[in-house]
């Protein structure tokens, strides 16, 4: 194959030699996030966020933390220093990107009663949702943040008991699951969706992974490249619409 031809061509020539959808989107159609280090920039930063819009995506990530003095900001890990986008500039920031969500990743529920009033204040209440939510995190998110929809993450194994999570994730009242795509399964995608919940996926970055996610029938994909993604599925016809 010919070294112009673009990653998003090369993954839609997967489609087209023969790849069939053997999975159904719940929506019909698959949305895209843009990871909190997308396009090769750094973490957690808006040159990410921005990239990653650009590229397409309906959905940025970031990750949620706190400092010292409980000032929420954008960290996979406990800040050392105040070198650090906060949630405020962030929210900020996708007040001014039409409708683009944004998937916040909870690292910490020590300070998240903060986030509702600075996402009220910035108008992207019905914007955003929460991921990385696991078991034993549930309760403070419901009490803390009972507003704000969180798909839980879960750590699945193709051994695992499908039902039991599919009952389990309802149970906590979580909107869908999200989880390492290694463990989507067709069984896993049925169940979930028999139930109405969808399924999203991280991190997919391989040509190959992407048409296998796809042709599975998950809901949402994210990937460090979101270009790569959004290109493959435009072409296929499989991207969610932005009109919607």
């Amino acid at each position: 194959m010919s070294n112009n031809i673009s990653l998003a061509d090369r993954v839609a020539s997967l489609f087209r030699r023969g790849q069939t959808v053997c999975g159904e989107p719940l929506a019909g159609r698959i949305s895209v996030t843009a990871h909190s280090g997308c396009m090769g920039l750094a973490d957690n930063s808006l040159e990410a966020m921005a990239a990653g819009i650009e590229a397409g995506a309906d959905i940025v990530e970031f990750d949620l933390n706190y400092t010292a003095d409980g000032t929420p900001v954008l960290s996979h890990n406990t800040p050392k220093s105040a070198a650090c986008v906060t949630l405020a500039e962030a929210f900020a920031f996708l007040a001014g990107q039409g409708g683009v969500l944004a998937n916040v990743d909870v690292k910490s529920t020590e300070h998240l009663e903060k986030v509702p009033a600075l996402a009220e204040e910035a108008g992207v209440t019905e914007r955003i949702f929460f991921t990385g939510v696991k078991d034993k995190m549930v309760p403070a998110v419901k009490a803390k943040c009972p507003g704000i929809p969180y798909y839980l993450n879960a750590a699945v194994r193709r051994k695992d008991d499908v039902d039991a999570l599919v009952k389990k994730t309802a149970a906590l009242g979580a909107v869908g699951v999200n989880l390492k795509w290694k463990g989507a399964s067709p069984q896993l995608i049925r169940a979930f969706h028999k139930k109405g919940l969808p399924v999203s996926v991280w991190t997919v970055n391989k040509p190959r992974r992407i048409v296998e996610m796809a042709c599975l029938g998950v809901d949402n994909i994210t990937s460090r490249r979101p270009e790569l993604v959004c290109g493959a599925l435009r072409q296929a016809g499989m991207a969610e619409s932005k009109d919607q």
